[in-house]
């Protein structure tokens, strides 16, 4: 029930309760008729009936003076929901105009809302994001741990800072930042979640202290000679130079309000649909000429360049707005042209005079009648005139094409007419329409041939047109032809091929982009080969100088042991093989030659037996401590992991002083699988973690340690081969702990028998 509807029935009752009010006191004061006993009402009943009438008339008065306090309220409550949804909107604004990118999602991560520096980000519509998994977004090879933080997420738990490299679409991949807040009901359960979005590399920049040449080049542009202004995606002005102020004769608040109408963007024509196509990204740049309408500027006409700003990912779109005055240049144009059509005008007099004197020389004497005969007509030398005009225009590679008001040809030239098939009198009377092109480019030609036609505008642009050598790229210009009156009576329209520049640009792209592949891959090559010749000459010198020692002391008899020798030329052979099978793995990896075998094995024996090996063959330098919380038998590949542990546990071996203690620490729970390796070593830089697993990246601070920089590669792709994922925590001068987290398939149903 409406507002209004609860008034009216309350109004209708009142009067109702009153009707019947004034009947039941008519009633009661009839005279009692002594001749009908028993109708009269006796005493004591008229007062009730009085006291519940007058008591029901009280409560509706009532009922009405609280229907009208609840119409105040409701009252109160729409301006209170006004002010609500005017603060809903304000922050809306402020959610989608955020330098940051900002997402909403369910918790399975699938977008149900996104500003517009995420959508930018992300290379979406925010639209075309809702309904999307942000996973999709991730780099195929960070997936694993994405599901795993998403997990903890939906448990209720906050991230900051979680750097993830993401892959926009279509777009090149960066390194970006996620700040993720769950949203939970009123049970704590989590029915959303709340991201935050970060261009590491843009906050980097950002960052960074601008050039002392910043004022210097400000100031510059402010006395430039010609107007520049800064202008958000609407086209209002952010910020001017003095110049364009002074262009328009307005101060900057004035600008700010009438700019966007100035340039005609708030209504439909080629100018606001030039603007839409910058905003979009169909266009980076355009420019044409404009003439300005007010009775008190010198300034008449201008040349507007507009260009889209190229912007990080988080922020909001720029455009640049340079307004240059040409009416000089407009004025001495139109005189030159004057001056040519004059003279034009006396030449073709001057033709027609001397054609009039030669066929009057050539005709012989004789009668009036013969001296009375005309020269050549008018119409003839106008049409000689524009036969000589269509064979200089047909020798052009260009197209010229003239259109009268209504676009319909009224001229093509025979280049234009090849290019389509068809003869020049075949295009007499058509139109863009009749010439088969896309309704895009239909359209887009029209709207530009009626805007020049009606205000006088010169208009550059480029199209895509399908003629008989297929489609091309065409620069264009469209200028409007005046008749005597001054007025626009026909439109001209030049198009010139730029597909072999388009082209030679283009493959001069390819070429510069290929020749930095190349240069890349060279210096790969060369830092690849430099490092595994200096892996291979160290060790073996070692081996050499170990045998030779060997020799010299039998050969010489002396009492020098030689106890250590075999093991330390051993432990360099071991180096040397660990090297090759790291790079034999990896061409396997790479060529997709390598799958995972999984064979049933007891972890805890496992992991026990390859401690104690390798506890052993470090000669008692370091003592691995193992430890297992619950018993793992299950399907693994026992090659992989056995790389992989023994990478790691080298590692830890390799950078911690002599005497340290390795923790070895094996964690099985129901679906999955931990190996905890923390040693007490060097510890890695914050500055080269993210760059621990590429090839051949050691940390900093490894100084005259071997190594080559291949362990925690080989480790991270046999861990990715077998489905886990790998994290690390490091702390320069305390330690590193490393964890390995793989799938547990333990099937106990199918497990074999064991006999006892």
């Amino acid at each position: 029930m409406t507002e209004e509807t609860f008034d009216q029935q309350i109004t209708l009752s009142l009067r109702r309760v009153e009707a019947l009010w004034q009947r039941a006191h008519e009633l009661l004061e009839v005279p009692n008729d002594e001749s009908q006993p028993g109708q009269g009402v006796p005493a004591q009943p008229q007062k009730l009936l009085m006291e519940s009438l007058t008591e029901l008339s009280h409560s509706l008065q009532e009922l009405q003076f609280a229907a009208g306090e609840l119409r105040q309220q409701n009252e109160k409550l729409a301006e209170s929901r006004m002010a609500v949804e005017a603060e809903r909107q304000r922050y809306k604004e402020l959610f989608n105009f955020a330098p940051d990118g900002y997402l909403v999602t369910n918790p399975e991560a699938e977008v149900a809302e996104a500003n517009q520096a995420a959508a930018q980000l992300l290379n979406f519509s925010p639209e075309g994001l809702v309904g999307k998994s942000l996973v999709a977004f991730v780099a195929t090879q960070e997936r694993r741990d994405f599901y795993y933080k998403l997990s903890q997420l939906q448990r209720g738990e906050s991230i900051n800072n979680w750097p993830v490299q993401i892959q926009p679409r279509g777009g090149s991949s960066f390194l970006a930042s996620f700040t993720v807040v769950p949203v939970q009901d009123t049970q704590g359960q989590v029915v959303g979640l709340r991201w935050r979005l970060q261009d590491l590399a843009a906050v980097r920049y950002r960052e960074s202290s601008q050039p002392p040449s910043k004022h210097l080049f400000c100031a510059v542009l402010d006395r430039a000679a010609i107007g520049i202004a800064l202008l958000d995606s609407e086209g209002r002005v952010i910020d001017r130079n003095q110049t364009l102020q002074d262009m328009l004769g307005c101060d900057g608040e004035i600008l700010q309000a009438i700019f966007p109408q100035l340039m005609n963007w708030d209504k439909p024509g080629v100018e606001s649909a030039m603007f839409h196509q910058l905003l979009t990204g169909e266009r980076r740049s355009y420019q044409l000429e404009k003439r300005l309408f007010h009775p008190e500027r010198s300034i008449e006409w201008v040349r507007l360049t507009l260009a889209l700003v190229p912007a990080m990912e988080e922020e909001p779109i720029y455009i640049t707005c340079i307004l240059e005055d040409i009416t000089e240049q407009k004025q001495l144009k139109a005189e030159q042209q004057e001056a040519i059509k004059q003279q034009q005008a006396i030449k073709q007099e001057q033709e027609a005079i001397k054609q009039l004197a030669a066929s009057q020389q050539e005709q012989p004497p004789a009668s009036n009648q013969q001296l009375e005969q005309p020269g050549p007509s008018v119409e003839a030398l106008v049409e000689q005139l524009g036969k000589l005009l269509n064979t200089i225009l047909s020798s052009s590679s260009d197209f010229f094409f003239v259109s009268d008001r209504a676009g319909k040809y009224i001229y093509v030239n025979q280049t234009a007419a090849k290019a389509w098939g068809l003869a020049q009198s075949d295009f007499i009377g058509k139109t863009w329409q009749q010439l088969q092109l896309s309704a895009e480019v239909t359209e887009r030609l029209e709207v530009q041939r009626e805007t020049v036609l009606k205000m006088g505008l010169s208009i550059n642009d480029e199209t895509s047109l399908t003629t008989a050598e297929g489609i091309r790229d065409y620069e264009y210009t469209m200028t409007r032809l005046n008749d005597i009156n001054g007025e626009g009576g026909a439109v001209a329209i030049t198009f010139k091929d730029i597909t072999e520049q388009k082209q030679a640009v283009t493959s001069a792209s390819e070429a510069l982009a290929k020749e930095a592949e190349l240069m890349a891959l060279k210096s790969y090559l060369a830092h690849f080969a430099s490092v595994v010749t200096q892996e291979l000459r160290s060790p073996l010198n070692n081996i050499f100088s170990y045998a030779k020692r060997i020799e010299n002391n039998h050969q010489q008899g002396n009492g020098e042991t030689n106890t250590n020798y075999p093991q330390r030329i051993q432990v360099n052979a071991r180096r040397i093989n660990q090297l090759l099978n790291d790079l034999v793995l990896l061409k396997k990896i790479e060529a997709k030659e390598l799958h995972v075998n999984p064979t049933w094995l007891d972890l805890n024996d496992f992991c026990h037996k390859l401690s104690v090996e390798l506890q052993h063959h470090g000669s008692g330098q370091h003592r691995i401590a193992f430890t297992s919380q619950g018993h793992c038998f299950g399907l693994w590949d026992e090659k992989l992991l056995r790389r992989t542990l023994m990478n790691l546990l080298l590692n830890a071996m390799q950078y911690s002083p002599e005497g340290s203690e390795i923790q070895f620490e094996l964690v099985c729970e129901e679906e999955k699988v931990m190996f905890h390796i923390q040693d007490c070593g060097i510890g890695i830089p914050e500055d080269d973690r993210k760059f621990l697993f590429n090839g051949f990246h050691r940390g900093s601070n490894v100084g005259a340690i071997a190594g080559n920089g291949l362990g925690l590669l080989v480790v991270k792709q046999c861990v990715q081969l077998q489905g886990g994922k790998i994290d690390l925590e490091s702390q320069v001068g305390v330690g590193t702990r490393v964890t390995v987290t793989l799938p547990f398939d333990h099937h106990p149903a199918e497990s074999p028998a064991i006999s006892g």
